[in-house]
């Protein structure tokens, strides 16, 4: 025996991969006699191993199962400051937690190698023999009796014959000169060693076979550990996103192909973090693992990650089958996307990068499905399955249609299929759902349905909505209700608003009652009395607000002061009259003279200072000489409008043929809820203007080409100089955001000088969108780009 007549059994589990899955396969077989003290969940670190032996009740346990986590140095040593175990397992050594351990199998096998040593010399020791580096183990001061598992290799326990079955795997070891067959509810070969363990530990402590397979066979699987779901369309999500290494991502992957094989496959992988020196060649390993098993679809998140595409398009993956995210939002939007009947997700990544949200996710939007039953009233319908896997405890739950939401009561119904969520289609007297196709998240006993976007839109095109279509042509991704409304709805008495709304199957707008949204994307100046009031329903998910044209000297007066921004404004000052003009002619002899809240050009004056005198050309283009000063004041009286001005120094650049050349910019924030370049364009004013609005403009040209032409620059020089342009311009909206504007949706107007240093005129919120497209081609080409991304944003803000 491994202890004496006073000891019980005091079981201790370490490796790299495997711990609790092993800790939990032979509890299972454990307390179906005994009573035992053992690790709870995750809680494996030397201070959990000191509060679980304070619990020890020498009357009441029979047997002591711990899970000691050795991620880093020492860890070992304090773990046996607590207790002696006279049984350990040792599940595997391979790369979790490398980097923390010496950046080697041989020192990781070193450190793991103490609980060898700490345990009773005289006492059951259980190894791997599959595991080539379990031989790295120091078993030099061990006296006792060594045990080992396999599956390929000759062990005192062998599994043969493994088999996936449907819900769970199969197979059989050799026992007492018998063919003993066992079952576990999970999946994966690595889940065998796990179970062989158990079943080896509990034939060397007496437990009879019969004990041993009931026992495995009510095993329960840990959470986020290769948890199977059903998805809704024939679909499977497999959650394992406990933790990950090379080794533990290969045997999930495993799994992947084997409970996949007729479906699209998805990997969908987190960073792997501890790896140390094996970092990039741990991750180039898993994308050629990935390759050669002919994954369909590879996504990877965090930065550490994007070596797996290295490794898996250096051994032949499709690159446009594997896409890399740097925001979650990004992901849960491309998995969105990708989506169809009979697909099999695998969620994997170090515990660190949180993957259980992206599988929370996954299972919030695909696992159910929603039925709107017109003789509902206050009830939601469903079956006991379904509510068992809500984990619902209340007999309520709350439904949230824009914000709009209603306490239902729970009526269990098995005639309802699993997964079904019946709910009311009237929720009011005003209020009812629109067969839409939304999306929903479930938590807890809340479900909400969406997303419900708000569009403030002007007059015209709630008379002419067709105007607005352009806006929705990616609709199948954003879906739920967009609906448009005038800010006179705001001041309803009741919880609704009435409006036009999109209806994708007929592709136009129809009139509707809704309730409050969780979004509104505004397009129109609303007065700040109805921004109160709408944000007393939607709360701070509104944008953009204020919308106006943004007052220029006030644009200027507040960037100058942040240090980044102050040299990429030109020089300006307010226009006080000729003498403030002369002033600024001693600095520069050629400016504009620029109303300080319009747009499109109007008012705009060019003025020169000549040998002899002045020229000033208004925005029509026409041209002014002056001889004196007193002539340069009576034409500005005459040109200038009724209207607070600035002076601009004036920024050259202009074509090779004399066309002036300015620029917009397109930064929108999207699914990622953060500022990104959509578009640029080129504007080329006609001949002798002196600005490039639509009116004096010749032609429009994209961006990037205008940048590399008319500044003789390098591909990867125009692509360093849009990227300082586009960051330049986020740093100036994130600076507006700080002082008090809710933005999601802008322009800014830029130009570039000779030397192509930059320069920023203003932004635009009100800028030209829909109107570009009864306008020429070139005006129209950025449209794709522009019209949609805010209603991303929008669905990403309401939490969708």
């Amino acid at each position: 025996m491994y202890f004496t007549n006073e000891e019980i059994p005091t079981i201790a589990i370490t490796g790299s991969n495997g711990k609790t899955s092993t800790r939990e396969f032979i509890a299972s077989v454990l307390e179906t006699q005994w009573n035992v003290l053992k690790t709870v969940g995750n809680k494996n670190l030397p201070i959990s191993t000191q509060q679980m032996m304070a619990q020890f009740d020498p009357s009441k346990h029979e047997a002591i199962l711990l899970e000691l986590g050795m991620g880093k140095q020492g860890a070992g040593e304090q773990h046996c400051n607590h207790f002696q175990p006279n049984i350990a397992v040792i599940t595997n050594i391979g790369t979790a937690h490398y980097g923390n351990l010496g950046n080697s199998f041989e020192t990781t096998a070193q450190y793991k190698s103490v609980l060898i040593k700490n345990m009773k010399a005289d006492g059951l020791l259980l190894l791997n023999k599959d595991d080539i580096n379990s031989q790295l183990l120091d078993t030099s001061t061990f006296k006792g009796t060594l045990v080992t598992i396999g599956i390929n290799s000759n062990a005192n326990y062998n599994a043969s014959n493994v088999e996936y079955l449907s819900n769970g795997m199969r197979f059989y070891v050799e026992m007492k000169g018998h063919n003993e067959e066992f079952f576990i509810p999970t999946f994966g070969e690595h889940n065998i060693f796990n179970a062989l363990f158990a079943i080896s530990l509990a034939d060397k402590l007496g437990f009879p076979i019969e004990i041993i397979r009931e026992g495995l066979k009510n095993y329960q699987v840990p959470i986020k550990r290769l948890n199977v779901y059903n998805l809704r369309g024939e679909s499977i999500l497999i959650d394992d996103t406990v933790n990950a290494n090379p080794q533990s991502v290969k045997a999930a992957i495993d799994v992947l192909m084997n409970i996949g094989k007729d479906r699209k496959k998805i990997l969908v992988l987190g960073s792997m973090l501890e790896l140390g020196d094996y970092t990039s060649e741990g991750h180039r390993e898993i994308g050629k693992y990935a390759a050669e098993k002919k994954i369909d679809v590879i996504y990877t998140f965090g930065d550490l990650s994007i070596d797996i595409h290295k490794g898996a398009s250096e051994h032949g993956f499709p690159i446009e089958k594997i896409k890399h995210c740097k925001d979650r939002n990004e992901l849960h939007h491309e998995l969105n996307s990708s989506m169809e009947d009979n697909s099999i997700f695998l969620v994997k990544g170090s515990s660190l990068m949180h993957m259980n949200k992206t599988a929370e996710y996954l299972r919030n939007n695909f696992l159910y499905t929603m039925i709107f039953n017109e003789n509902l009233k206050d009830e939601v319908l469903l079956n006991s399955a379904t509510l068992a896997l809500m984990k619902i405890e209340q007999s309520t739950m709350i439904l949230q249609y824009g914000s709009f939401s209603k306490t239902l009561n729970i009526i269990l119904d098995d005639k309802v299929n699993d997964g079904e969520i019946q709910l009311p289609r009237h929720l009011s007297n005003e209020l009812s759902i629109i067969d839409l196709p939304y999306e929903y998240i479930v938590t807890d006993n809340h479900i909400q349905l969406g997303p419900v976007i708000g569009f403030l839109v002007y007059t015209r095109y709630i008379e002419d909505s067709k105007q607005q279509l352009l806006r929705l042509k990616d609709y199948d991704m954003i879906k739920g209700l967009i609906f448009m409304f005038r800010p006179t709805e705001i001041a309803s008495e009741n919880n609704t608003l009435t409006g036009f709304y999109y209806d994708p199957a007929s592709n136009d707008f129809k009139q509707g009652t809704f309730p409050y949204p969780s979004v509104v994307f505004n397009r129109i100046p609303l007065r700040e009395k109805r921004y109160k009031q709408l944000k007393k329903r939607v709360g701070d998910n509104i944008f953009n607000y204020p919308y106006r044209n943004i007052d220029k000297l006030s644009f200027w007066d507040k960037m100058k002061l942040v240090p980044k921004l102050k040299k990429y404004l030109p020089y300006t000052k307010e226009f006080t009259g000729v003498k403030s003009l002369l002033t600024i002619f001693k600095k520069y002899d050629s400016v504009y003279l620029k109303p300080v809240s319009m747009a499109g050009g109007n008012g705009i004056i060019q003025a020169k200072k000549l040998d002899g005198g002045f020229l000033i050309t208004d925005y029509h283009g026409e041209c002014f000489h002056l001889k004196s000063v007193k002539e340069l004041e009576t034409a500005l009286k005459k040109h200038l409008l009724n209207r607070t001005y600035i002076i601009q120094q004036e920024i050259e650049s202009f074509t090779s043929t004399g066309e002036k050349i300015d620029f917009r910019i397109y930064i929108q924030k999207d699914y990622s809820m953060k500022w990104k370049l959509s578009g640029i364009e080129t504007k080329i004013a006609k001949s002798g203007s002196v600005v490039s609005n639509s009116k004096y403009r010749a032609r429009i040209e994209p961006g990037e080409l205008a940048i590399s032409k008319y500044y003789n620059l390098s591909k990867e020089e125009t692509e360093n100089k849009i990227n300082e342009i586009t960051n330049v311009c986020i740093q100036v909206l994130k600076r507006m955001e700080k002082k008090g504007y809710l933005l999601g949706d802008a322009a800014v107007d830029f130009i570039l000088d000779k030397s192509a240093n930059l320069y920023l005129l203003e932004v635009q919120l009100d800028y030209a969108a829909e109107i570009k497209a009864f306008r020429e081609d070139d005006e129209q080409r950025v449209l794709p780009f522009i019209l949609t991304t805010p209603f991303a944003y929008a669905k990403a803000l309401a939490g969708f």
